[in-house]
């Protein structure tokens, strides 16, 4: 099997002849979006003149759609609509059901009686035979018939190939309404469903679920009927009707067990769709691994060829355009992403259509991971660079306008994923996609970006809006520059001092909060380190074996981004100051790297805290504190050149506790320092100083406060103490440390990157 990096998804979007010219990639990328405004205009003009309908008052349980489809040259199709709902409402008297006014409604039966309807703007007002309270049932049967006008995606399809019929469907995102009266919502899910197709005897109708009969009616027609036992949404529903040839592979899902992956092929391709589909099997078994169990096992998998150039995910048979099929598994790719949505899609459903990446996204991630399962990591990542390129503008990836944009919600949509790989490390992502794909209350229902975020945290063990924030409904990318330099420390150790600007423009927010690995190369061999940035600019320092011979940053791009080098100038390399107490002599100094030396320190905004002084010439800030509070201050160094930096700092002055309990002794007074280093990966050292003899704890919680380690608990001579803290299995994630005794406690922030 050959894998090839196709560039980009937006193949699947564009008609039969587009593809068979083969026209260059930015010709396609052109055409691409032509048709994609047109359809998108053609949607939200329908809409502006639509009524909108109410359908919050009633939960549809049961779909059955009889539909003929034997008036080819007219392009009429026939059809009956049974639907069984549940009012979720006391005293419901009419319900909405969405049908396109060019479309005729015939009549409407409850009970076998005739019943009141109108059919206006788009919408079947029905009149119910009675009232209705929360938790009865009613079933409705609409008559209709009449040519579906087509839209969206091309919602219900007459063509021919090879001189034969191939009728179809794509209904995605509210073209059902267009060829059959429903509920056109995807959060709405019939718990089963049945779909009979009456074609011409010499044709064979294929849809969702499992074939329950083939009638010969013994007038030149036939009648599949189709079964659903699974929960479905409207626009999954379909049907693909032409002279078919059918052949079946089977998963073997156990020793003892398995489903049939039943494909419906055009007969002049059968052999070289025989070997094009031939990797279904396969990669329904990669897949179980990541996400679980395929979520359709009791009924199949498969596909039916049709008239587009792309393909779509319709549950359990997804429609495959016939210009995918070469023989040579040049559009494997495809065939894995609409595999892929099987489980988030179709399984999954999103809410509204706004969490439609939740949908390409994910398909798009599934290539990837495809890709990594049977190439290694270094095809993985070739293919999140190379055949998912992401161009900017791109986003808000949430709610997207155009809803379909291949750049944003397919691409973007990956590098989400990718990049929430990254920062929350591989055990914590794939166990949370794991429990997400296999989780009861997402399983066969639907999901909305805020849930899927939630469930995610619990397994990042900590809050993760920030990374949705800035993703799902900010835009673009940032723009790193770095610069960095080394220090000979003697002994063989030298220290590194890095800094990062973010330079990315409205409308990219002003700072991307995110995890950056650093790869400092040392005799051709890389010391990776992960800082924390959350700031437009920012500097670190880093202490290694080795003199440094080169240093990158993001190396195997985890991150969406631009990157580019300076020379290092003059920076303040000291981020943070410990806090202080009253008696206590206080030390700490202010350190710079870079520019011309020697240089001057000043305090040029704001002030220190009463009792301390800094020397200008050394940075070194000493005294005893005389005042309570936090002194909130700027320091400024100025090198020999005149170049300055300016750190912004804040000290907190902590007093005595003179406090003791039944217990314990508690310390008069204690002071918690930061941990170094920080960020960490794994280790981490957190010290802090009693005045005098006391119980303390020192405790870690996440950031759902809940606790994850007692470093220490016990009595402790007065002075200074520094204790060690391995995260272990803990993921990455914000933590915090907390330093108590009696009635009084400081806490700290600190973050694990793995």
């Amino acid at each position: 099997m050959r894998t090839f990096l196709i560039t980009a998804l937006i193949l699947m979007l564009l008609p039969t002849a587009i593809i068979a010219q083969h026209l260059t990639r930015q010709e396609i990328l052109d055409a691409e979006w032509q048709m994609k405004s047109l359809y998108w205009q053609k949607y939200q003009e329908r809409n502006e003149t639509s009524s909108a309908a109410d359908q919050s008052d009633f939960d549809v349980k049961y779909w059955e759609l009889d539909i003929d489809v034997t008036d080819i040259d007219n392009e009429i199709v026939t059809g009956v609509v049974t639907m069984t709902s549940e009012a979720v409402v006391d005293g419901l008297t009419e319900v909405d059901y969405d049908y396109h006014r060019d479309m005729v409604a015939d009549s409407v039966k409850m009970d076998g009686q005739d019943v009141a309807y109108t059919h206006a703007n788009n919408l079947i007002t029905i009149t119910l035979d009675r009232t209705y309270n929360s938790g009865e049932e009613f079933t409705t049967v609409v008559y209709y018939h009449g040519h579906p006008p087509g839209g969206g995606f091309g919602s219900f399809n007459w063509e021919y190939h090879n001189g034969h019929p191939i009728i179809s469907s794509l209904s995605e995102p509210e073209g059902a309404r267009e060829w059959w009266p429903c509920k056109d919502m995807p959060h709405d899910k019939a718990d089963s469903a049945d779909v009979l197709i009456t074609c011409r005897d010499d044709l064979v109708g294929t849809s969702n679920g499992v074939l329950i009969s083939n009638v010969d009616n013994g007038d030149g027609t036939r009648t599949f009927h189709w079964h659903s036992s699974y929960p479905i949404t409207t626009y999954l529903i379909s049907i693909a009707v032409s002279n078919y040839m059918e052949f079946t592979d089977w998963y073997h899902y156990s020793a003892n067990d398995s489903m049939p992956v039943t494909n419906y092929v055009y007969p002049e391709h059968y052999d070289e769709a025989v070997e094009d589909m031939s990797i279904t099997p396969e990669v329904i078994g990669i897949f179980k691994e990541l996400f679980g169990e395929y979520p359709f096992l009791e009924e199949k998998y498969g596909h039916s060829i049709f008239h587009w150039g792309g393909a779509m995910e319709h549950q359990c048979n997804t429609s495959y355009g016939a210009d995918l099929i070469w023989g040579n598994h040049y559009y494997d790719w495809i065939l894995v992403h609409e595999l892929g949505h099987q489980w988030f899609g179709d399984m999954i459903s999103p809410d509204i259509w706004p969490d439609i990446w939740m949908n390409e996204g994910f398909a798009s991630y599934s290539e990837a991971l495809w890709t990594e399962q049977v190439g290694g990591f270094n095809d993985y990542l070739l293919y999140m660079i190379y055949s998912q390129p992401v161009y900017d503008p791109s986003g808000p990836i949430y709610d997207p306008d155009p809803l379909f944009d291949g750049n944003t919600v397919y691409n973007k949509g990956a590098w989400v994923l990718h990049m929430l790989r990254g920062v929350m490390g591989d055990d914590a992502f794939f166990e949370g996609l794991y429990d997400y794909a296999t989780h009861p209350d997402f399983m066969h229902g639907t999901v909305t970006t805020q849930e899927f975020r939630q469930h995610m945290e619990q397994y990042y063990g900590a809050d993760l809006s920030w990374f949705f924030d800035e993703w799902l409904w900010g835009m673009n990318r940032p723009y790193y520059e770095y610069s960095w330099m080394k220090e000979d420390m003697g002994g063989g150790q030298w220290e590194v001092f890095l800094h990062i600007d973010q330079l990315q423009d409205p409308p990219a927010p002003e700072v991307f909060t995110m995890p950056i690995r650093i790869y400092i190369e040392i005799d051709e061999v890389d010391t990776v380190f992960t800082v924390w940035n959350d700031t437009r600019e920012d500097d670190w320092r880093f202490m290694v074996s080795g003199e440094p011979e080169d240093l990158r940053l993001d190396r195997y791009q985890w991150i969406l981004r631009n990157v580019g080098t300076s020379s290092y100038d003059l920076n303040i390399v000291t981020t943070e100051l410990h806090d202080g107490d009253l008696v206590h002599n206080y030390w700490a100094k202010v350190e710079a790297r870079g520019g011309v030396t020697p240089y001057s320190f000043a305090v040029t905004d704001g002030s220190l805290p009463d009792g301390l002084e800094m020397n200008s010439e050394t940075g070194v800030i000493t005294g005893t504190a005389t005042a309570l509070g936090e002194f909130p201050f700027t320091v400024t160094c100025t090198d020999d050149d005149e170049d300055t930096d300016s750190q912004d700092y804040t000290i907190t002055i902590y007093e005595y506790l003179d406090v003791e309990d039944d217990e314990s002794i508690v310390p008069s007074n204690f002071a918690l320092f930061s941990n170094y280093p920080n960020p960490f990966n794994n280790t981490t050292n957190i010290g802090f100083r009693l005045a005098d003899r006391g119980f303390v704890r020192l405790e870690v919680f996440n950031l759902l406060g809940q606790k994850v380690e007692s470093i220490h608990e016990g009595n402790l001579d007065g002075g200074e103490h520094r204790f060690s803290w391995d995260a272990g299995e803990a993921p990455s994630g914000i933590y915090f440390y907390r330093l108590s005794a009696g009635d009084r406690d400081i806490t700290r922030k600190m973050t694990l990157l793995k």
